[in-house]
């Protein structure tokens, strides 16, 4: 048996993709987060940000788990807690399988939240996944690198043809992922109401816990441009078929995130299942998404220009490498490489 320490049942995209893999394994006990979410099929056992590690110590010696994968993300569990952890896993010869969401966290605030703080319990592990090559230079540059290995993000099935959309009209231009400030939904409102040739904007945007101001920003930002019936923002948190249906309505979906230190977008995978052209910010958490379209830089400016040039060979050209993309890294080619790992 083997234990996949995760968050489980709430908004959250390692929630979504330890879902999506623990769903093509067997023989899997999911130990998630206490006193959040519907934790249905999982087993609360820890708390976010907490170094008390006894419930899952507890669950990993009465099941006799010999072999642990857990997804972090500095959010989560900041790395000293985490260096605690490994080591405490590494006493009971637990094998670690971990995944590292994000290896570029430097805090200057928080010495606690510095990756530096679990360069020690890391080298413990058996396997350390990550998503980029960036991620994998990052950890050498920290003496971790005989136990590193690249496994990139999965990608959500293509639309159902069962599977009912939200209504579009004309030539549509999207986005997609929570309504957060760093990626960037005001500066595409904002480019929106200079490109011509766009009929509507659809920004399928899910609020969470502190998106409330965002939500009154964009919605003020709408009436300000004159852009109520042009900017359409849907803040309900859909299905993904439901969503990725309706992603495959638009003619172009475009990620202008302004800065982040998260390894790889969920977000943009759930564009590249749409199959639709996909232009993003030239940023590291984009450099997996091969054959997307570049933008020149994050600016308003810089968004109006690129897309502008964008030829329409350009987006055919876009959209088939989406299709290859995404056909060639379904959730069931991801889990297979992980399992080789694991036996």
């Amino acid at each position: 048996m083997i234990a996949w320490i995760t968050t489980w049942g709430i908004r959250c995209g390692i929630a979504t993709y330890s879902k999506f893999l623990v769903e093509q394994m067997e023989d899997v006990v999911v130990l998630c987060q206490s006193g959040e979410g519907e934790v249905t099929g999982a087993i609360p056992c820890w708390t976010r940000d907490s170094d008390f590690f006894g419930g899952i110590i507890a669950q990993i010696a009465a099941k006799g788990i010999e072999k642990v994968v857990i997804q972090h993300q500095p959010g989560l569990l900041r790395f000293s807690y985490l260096n605690t952890l490994l080591l405490k896993l590494a006493d009971m010869n637990v094998k670690v399988f971990i995944t590292m969401h994000n290896t570029r966290d430097r805090s200057l605030i928080f010495p606690s939240k510095r990756i530096e703080k679990a360069v020690e319990g890391l080298k413990t592990c058996s396997t350390v996944m990550v998503h980029s090559n960036a991620d994998v230079e990052n950890l050498n540059l920290l003496g971790i690198t005989e136990n590193v290995v690249m496994i990139p993000h999965g990608i959500y099935p293509p639309p159902s043809k069962d599977v009912e959309p939200l209504p579009t009209e004309g030539r549509v231009l999207g986005t997609f992922g929570f309504l957060l400030p760093h990626k960037g939904q005001l500066e595409l409102i904002e480019a929106f109401e200079r490109l011509p040739g766009w009929d509507e904007l659809l920004l399928l945007c899910a609020t969470r816990e502190g998106s409330g101001n965002m939500e009154k920003k964009i919605n003020d930002l709408i009436a300000k441009k004159n852009l109520v019936g042009r900017v359409r923002l849907i803040t309900d948190f859909l299905d993904d078929d439901v969503a990725i249906s309706t992603l495959a309505k638009c003619d172009l979906l475009v990620f202008p995130y302004q800065n982040t230190k998260e390894s790889a977008s969920g977000a943009v995978r759930m564009g590249v299942a749409s199959g639709v052209p996909i232009a993003v910010t030239p940023i590291p958490i984009f450099e997996d998404v091969v054959g997307a379209i570049k933008l020149r830089g994050k600016t308003v400016d810089d968004i109006v220009a690129s897309i502008s040039m964008t030829s329409n060979e350009e987006l055919e050209s876009c959209r088939n490498d989406m299709v290859k993309l995404r056909d060639s890294l379904q959730w069931d080619v991801v889990a297979g490489r992980i399992q080789e790992l694991l036996m």
